[in-house]
């Protein structure tokens, strides 16, 4: 969107057969036995077609997505001053070929970690802006009672704030309407998207991971979350089954903690 190569809501744009052929291999959507068939960019995404952002990032191109990868900060370290931080792990843009392009346009075959995850979305809640994260809050004095405070650090700006709230609002549309519907919590917004990884080759007994990560609210986000399982158990391993439903459960303390008011309360006063 941010490249003018896509719009929201254009009928059609994206085709799922139940699978995309990419160098002579059947790249399989999870919902093979069931194809989405025509779609839209919001019913992709809210339906995370694999076919469709690789028919995406076809159009994209290796080039640009890396800038955009680079320019979230998913190539380095997030500067937390977290101690041990990891970095994260992907192909040389020289070594992407045409099925390395596709797997990463769906999120596979790479590694980064939680916390650049949870940075990079942050972006998106915050008009586009990506921010240095901050561990601590402030710094008390006990003998003086002096506080020092962590002053927010804004890196750069990612996206505009017109595709970062395109971007919410396809997000919240995942949470409505797709994938990410065990996440929700009545009385509040909610702006997810469900992630499921295969293990690698040479790992195949770590299983899959499932996870699930949401902002809420939609408009003025306070809370970024991110949930993920590793080698879930179970009659099911996808991230919107399984990681979605422990959001909603942390979501539903937290933002009534946070004082953040629910819709619902917000109608029982009108009444009363």
């Amino acid at each position: 969107m941010e490249e003018n190569i896509t719009i929201v809501d254009r009928p059609g744009e994206f085709y799922c057969s139940g699978s995309e052929q990419v160098s002579a291999i059947n790249i399989r959507c999870w919902r093979d036995h069931n194809p989405h068939g025509s779609q839209s960019l919001r019913q992709a995404f809210a339906g995370s077609c694999n076919p469709a952002f690789i028919q995406l990032g076809r159009r994209i191109g290796a080039e640009t997505l890396y800038r955009y990868i680079q320019a979230f900060g998913l190539f380095e370290k997030t500067n937390s001053n977290l101690y041990g931080e990891s970095n994260s792990v992907f192909h040389k843009l020289s070594n992407v070929t045409e099925y390395e392009l596709a797997t990463i346009s769906f999120g596979q075959r790479f590694t980064i970690t939680p916390l650049q995850l949870i940075t990079a979305a942050s972006a998106i809640a915050n008009e586009g802006v990506l921010m240095q994260p901050n561990i601590i809050k402030e710094i008390r004095n006990p003998n003086t009672g002096s506080i020092t405070e962590t002053v927010p650090v804004a890196v750069r700006q990612v996206l505009s704030k017109e595709t970062a709230d395109q971007l919410m609002e396809l997000l919240e549309y995942a949470v409505t309407d797709g994938t990410g519907g065990f996440s929700r919590v009545p009385g509040y917004s909610i702006g997810g998207k469900s992630g499921t990884s295969e293990p690698l080759e040479s790992n195949r007994n770590d299983g899959y991971v499932a996870s699930f990560i949401a902002v809420s609210p939609t408009t003025h986000a306070q809370v970024v979350i991110l949930v993920v399982i590793y080698n879930p158990k179970g009659h099911s391993y996808q991230g919107g089954q399984v990681a979605a439903p422990v959001v909603s459960q942390i979501l539903s303390e937290v933002l009534p903690y946070l004082g953040i008011v629910s819709s619902q309360d917000s109608r029982k006063q009108c009444k009363s």
